[in-house]
C-alpha cells in the first residue's frame, strides 16, 4: 500500500512503482526515508545529464539509431533536420522520468503560443536530457507530429534509461 505525501515528488513514487517496491510512509522516519530516495534520484539524474555532453558513447551496447520518417512526418523530419544544421546534437540521452519530461517540455515550449490544429514540435524532444529551455521548437500539424512521436515511441520500447540515441531522418 502507498501513502501519498505532498512532500515528495510524483516521480519517487512513480519510480518506486516502477522497480517493484511498495513505499509506507505513516511514520516521519519513512516520509524521511523517500524524500532521501527522492534526493538521491535527483542527484543521480543530475549526475547523468552532466555526462550526457561529453559521453556521447558512439560505440558503448546501449546506442541506438532512431530513423524519423520523412514520408510519415515530412515537416517534423524537416525539424529535425534544421535543428541539427543550427548546432543542436544528434547524440542524445534517453530519460522519460515523468516529471524531468514535463519540465523540459515546459521550458521548451513556454514562449511559442498554442495554435489550434498545430503541435509545439521540439528538438531535441522533451524524453532526451538535451531537450528543454535551448530546444528548437517549431508548429507541426499534429497528424506530422503525434507520426514521429509514434515512431520514436516504437524504436524506444524497450530502450533503458541513460542510452544514447543518434536521432536521424529517413525516406
Amino acid at each position: 500500500m502507498v501513502f501519498a505525501l505532498p512532500a515528495v515528488p510524483a516521480a519517487v513514487y512513480w519510480l518506486m512503482g516502477a522497480l517493484g517496491l511498495a513505499t509506507v510512509a505513516a511514520t516521519p522516519a519513512g516520509q524521511e526515508a523517500i524524500r532521501q530516495t527522492g534526493r538521491a534520484i535527483g542527484r543521480a539524474g543530475t549526475a547523468l545529464r552532466d555526462s550526457a555532453a561529453d559521453d556521447t558513447c558512439e560505440d558503448c551496447p546501449c546506442h541506438r539509431n532512431l530513423v524519423i520518417s520523412r514520408s510519415a512526418s515530412p515537416l517534423a523530419a524537416q525539424h529535425i533536420l534544421d535543428a541539427q544544421a543550427a548546432g543542436q546534437p544528434s547524440v542524445l540521452t534517453l530519460d522519460r522520468n515523468p516529471a524531468a519530461v514535463a519540465a523540459r517540455r515546459a521550458a521548451a515550449t513556454s514562449k511559442l503560443p498554442i495554435v489550434r490544429g498545430m503541435d509545439r514540435d521540439e528538438y531535441p524532444p522533451a524524453t532526451f536530457i538535451e531537450g528543454g529551455a535551448t530546444a528548437s521548437v517549431r508548429h507541426v500539424p499534429l497528424s506530422d507530429n503525434r507520426s514521429a512521436g509514434g515512431q520514436m515511441t516504437s524504436q524506444l520500447t524497450g530502450v533503458p534509461e541513460g542510452c544514447k540515441i543518434t536521432m536521424m531522418v529517413g525516406p
